[in-house]
């Protein structure tokens, strides 16, 4: 009997507008939703306020309407979940896996590579101070939908991730978890740059008492090793006039070839076909995938 889905989610960051790597993980992920008959939905995950802009929510929305990709369910803003957030962070205090921490980052360098757990035992006040997790079950494997058994290192496991900063900022660990359970979210799909923090995302779902979701891991478009396409790297925006063409290279990412891709479709067909002929295995199981843009269209 096929697995079986209720939702999973496209949840990119508006520090910019829309690039291919991002949109290459929105069609993985709307096309497995198809697939399983989950809901498809959209989550801005704003809640880094000072570098997300209120500005690149619209244009990534219309980037992915404009590309045939449509929510299934209102699209959620983490900037307006604070009181969820801080409802499962108390949940955590509770069993006695949180605690303050006022290391900085120069700090925490100046000792080790990974943070060390320096404040564990100094019963540091909450207030003015960045909150932890403490990490007691150093978790290093997990099976991936994709890639199948994964490792981490010791330094990961180890680590003690900070879930909520010292100006209250929420940081994405304990909000990205939250929301998943809140949206009901059970087939997580994004970047393998991800992979490293899915052990300890793993356990705040079971410390959370909540069913730990699949996790769909597809490789990162790169424009040359270990440089991904970002909006830090200055990746290129998008442009919605070549929606059909810019499916068409995400669905050659995905592991179709070029000529058995239809081509005199709108992009919406273009993405009903794919659902109905995609198989993950398709899908190489490399890290990272080159990517090429000139003049605005995007090749393998």
């Amino acid at each position: 009997m096929k697995q079986r889905f209720e939702a999973t989610r496209f949840a990119p960051s508006p520090t910019g507008p829309l690039h291919f790597g991002s949109l290459v993980c929105a069609v993985a992920s709307f096309i497995l939703a198809r697939q399983y008959n989950a809901k498809w939905l959209i989550r801005i995950e704003d809640v880094d306020t000072q570098r997300c802009k209120h500005k690149f929510i619209e244009s990534i929305i219309n980037c992915l309407h404009a590309h045939g990709m449509r929510e299934d369910d209102a699209i959620v803003l983490q900037s307006e979940r604070d009181a969820i957030y801080d409802h499962y962070l108390q949940t955590l205090s509770k069993k006695g896996l949180i605690y303050a921490c006022d290391c900085s980052r120069k700090m925490v360098k100046s000792r080790a590579d990974y943070y060390d757990g320096f404040c564990r035992q100094r019963n540091l006040k909450s207030k003015g101070n960045a909150l932890r997790f403490k990490n007691l079950s150093c978790q290093q494997s997990f099976i991936d939908m994709h890639y199948g058994k994964q490792q981490t290192s010791m330094q990961v496991a180890e680590e003690d991730p900070v879930l909520r900063r010292a100006d209250k900022q929420y940081n994405y660990n304990l909000a990205v978890i939250a929301d998943d359970i809140e949206q009901g979210v059970d087939l997580v799909v994004r970047g393998a740059d991800l992979l490293d923090q899915t052990p300890l995302h793993q356990q705040l779902f079971t410390h959370l008492e909540s069913k730990v979701p699949t996790f769909f891991h597809i490789p990162i478009a790169v424009h040359s090793a270990g440089v991904k396409y970002a909006k830090q790297s200055y990746s290129s925006a998008i442009e919605n006039d070549k929606s059909h063409q810019n499916i068409v290279s995400c669905l050659i990412f995905l592991g179709f070839k070029h000529e058995e891709i239809p081509m005199n479709t709108d992009v919406s067909d273009l993405l009903a076909w794919a659902v109905n002929h995609w198989q993950p295995d398709k899908l190489t199981r490399s890290k990272e995938i080159a990517v090429n843009l000139s003049n605005g269209v995007y090749s393998l």
